[in-house]
């Protein structure tokens, strides 16, 4: 036996330490049903994880049966659950998720999650201007227009907080204090920076258009945006070429940038990997199709 643990073995030393703080738990809860799911949890997690762990974790979870007993006394739906403690709160507390799902049969909304997720994230993009400036008034103005296309379901969540992230980075870099609204010089500076998002903050522009009087044009310099996306593969490759291990994965997203690089050829990884690469003196040779690149090992 271990010094200090009587006649007790490891396992039951730390299975009896985990039952004393089930039952101590036990006495802090009112309703009598979440009083017994706190025990079977408890009881779950002994034979889940293990008697040392659970004995760890036991009180860490308590809060969660806690907040239930006092929020419902009873086990809740899931839609209740995500409402109440959110996706990330859902997150924290994933052995009694996986508990309530197991045994009680609280089946899991994936759709309803990913929707809370967005709608925290579309928060927090909201709260990121200025206090009662002048942008916090035309973005939330236009995340009223937007919430309005996701009730009529003519845009989904994901596609609104895409736009309002790109209008909110837009009057950012246009002032940061939020006094002021994006001109047509606001908006090229914007997108020679971030060619990408000229499709996102195209419906904002129209938007300041049609409320403002404005006559922005979302407009990218291609030349000018592939000069920056060189220089930005350029310095990728510098970057790399000075890592110690050079391993598969390494290879791959080497090829991958080099191939952009060099060629003007975009290619995933995973389509990557279905192409001919052989060995070429001292680089390798990438065969896609009937087209064969040679390109530089660092």
């Amino acid at each position: 036996m271990p010094a200090g643990r009587g006649d007790a073995c490891e396992p039951c030393y730390w299975t009896r330490t985990c039952r004393k703080r089930i039952i101590i738990g036990q006495a802090g809860i009112t309703t009598k049903a979440l009083r017994e799911a706190f025990g079977e949890f408890g009881e779950w997690l002994i034979r889940t994880t293990g008697p040392h762990k659970a004995a760890l974790k036991i009180n860490h979870f308590f809060s969660f049966f806690l907040e239930i007993d006092q929020a419902w006394s009873r086990i809740p739906s899931y839609s209740e659950l995500l409402h109440h403690f959110g996706a990330e709160g859902l997150r924290r507390v994933r052995l009694p998720m996986r508990w309530l799902h197991e045994e009680q049969g609280v089946e899991p909304d994936h759709q309803a999650k990913r929707i809370d997720s967005e709608k925290r994230r579309i928060q927090a993009c909201l709260s990121s201007m200025p206090s009662a400036s002048l942008s916090d008034q035309v973005l939330q103005a236009y995340w009223l227009q937007l919430e309005t296309r996701i009730e009529a379901g003519t845009t989904s969540h994901t596609s609104a907080r895409l736009a309002l992230s790109a209008a909110a980075a837009l009057l950012l870099n246009t002032d940061r204090e939020g006094q002021r609204l994006p001109n047509q010089g606001d908006v090229d500076s914007y997108l020679s920076a971030v060619p990408g998002q000229a499709a996102s903050v195209t419906g904002f522009t129209n938007f300041l258009n049609r409320q403002h009087a404005t006559t922005l044009t979302p407009r990218v310099d291609e030349k000018r945006a592939r000069k920056r996306r060189k220089e930005m593969l350029a310095r990728t490759m510098m970057q790399m070429a000075k890592c110690a291990e050079q391993g598969d994965e390494w290879r791959e997203r080497w090829i991958v940038t080099a191939m952009e690089y060099f060629h003007d050829k975009k290619v995933t990884k995973k389509a990557l990997r279905w192409q001919a690469i052989e060995s070429s003196g001292d680089g390798v040779r990438v065969t896609m199709g009937d087209e064969s690149y040679w390109l530089p090992i660092a």
